[in-house]
């Protein structure tokens, strides 16, 4: 059957925003990374401050704005690889989430279905606008994830359901050990990448600092969209900042603080800590040490008490 629209017969509409230009409200977002690089921890930060009003940073013309504030959203998180009472709520409590204002599922509760009629039903009964499902590959009603055509149907289905219950679905994806990193190492690839409207990917930074993580819009099919990444940043207690890429990747002459961090190293190896202090103390915000670190090849390593330590590449 054809049904086509003239151009009067179309509404243009503005895309709502969870996180810009990251998450959409009405749209099925797919979260995907390795094993382990922290997409439960950055979600689980992301609905801790939705429980309390608190909304992640947008991008705005490559410009990180400050975190915003309004309406205390309720979330659904559903998983099948953590515990509920020992990873997931802990690291909920953690961030300081709202507890009156989340919801959790595991599968020793119940078997949860990825399609549109148990989203829409989910966000129904129990009022949650973010639902996010981790990993997605777990909870498909009975389909291989090699079945291209019923992969499409069930993305189709539950884009929908998020289309009229407003709501943003997140899944979440791991990447497939030893292929190549691109799209095609999620599971689903190349048929999943084309029907998704919305995939972003996690991943380390260049230099393999194991405090940061970028996270960059693989695809965003929506009007008004952000191509800058954003940077993540985890503190020893296992805190999140969001910042501004160009921490990493800027273009200002940094000549003279680069010889300060240069001679402060020639005489060895510095704790990480220490180094973030006398730079502080020169007037040097952590984001400028970063990118000063990145910029003269400085390596970081890992001590057997946890700390960390700065020393001159060999």
């Amino acid at each position: 059957m054809i049904c086509p629209k003239s151009y009067n017969d179309v509404t243009p509409r503005n895309t709502n925003w969870l996180w810009r230009p990251f998450i959409p409200f009405g749209k099925v977002t797919l979260l995907q990374g390795a094993t382990g690089i922290g997409k439960t921890s950055l979600i689980m930060k992301i609905l801790a401050d939705l429980s309390n009003g608190i909304y992640p940073p947008s991008m705005f013309h490559g410009q990180l704005l400050p975190l915003g504030h309004g309406e205390p959203l309720k979330s659904f998180y559903v998983t099948a690889e953590n515990g509920i009472d020992d990873t997931i709520v802990p690291l909920f409590e953690l961030y300081g989430g709202n507890k009156n204002n989340a919801l959790f599922q595991d599968e020793q509760e119940g078997h949860f279905l990825l399609t549109g009629s148990e989203i829409e039903e989910c966000i129904r009964t129990t009022g949650a606008k973010v639902i996010f499902i981790d990993p997605w590959q777990q909870f498909v009603n009975g389909i291989s994830t090699s079945d291209n055509a019923a992969l499409r149907n069930m993305v189709c289905e539950i884009q929908l359901a998020a289309e009229r219950m407003e709501a943003a679905v997140i899944l979440a994806g791991n990447f497939i050990k030893g292929l190549l990193p691109d799209i095609n190492r999620g599971i689903g690839g190349t048929e999943l990448y084309n029907t998704l409207r919305c995939i972003l990917t996690l991943r380390p930074d260049d230099e393999h600092d194991p405090s940061v993580r970028i996270l960059e819009a693989t695809k965003m099919s929506l009007m008004g969209k952000e191509s800058t990444p954003i940077i993540i940043r985890q503190d020893e207690n296992l805190g999140l900042t969001f910042e501004s890429y160009d921490t990493l990747e800027g273009e200002d002459d940094e000549e003279e603080p680069i010889d300060f961090l240069l001679k402060t190293l020639k005489s060895g190896p510095q704790d990480s800590r220490k180094i973030m202090e006398l730079g502080n103390e020169r007037g040097l915000g952590s984001s400028q040490m970063y990118r000063l670190r990145k910029k003269a090849g400085i390596i970081i390593e890992k001590q057997p008490d946890r700390s960390s330590q700065w020393k001159l590449p060999t």
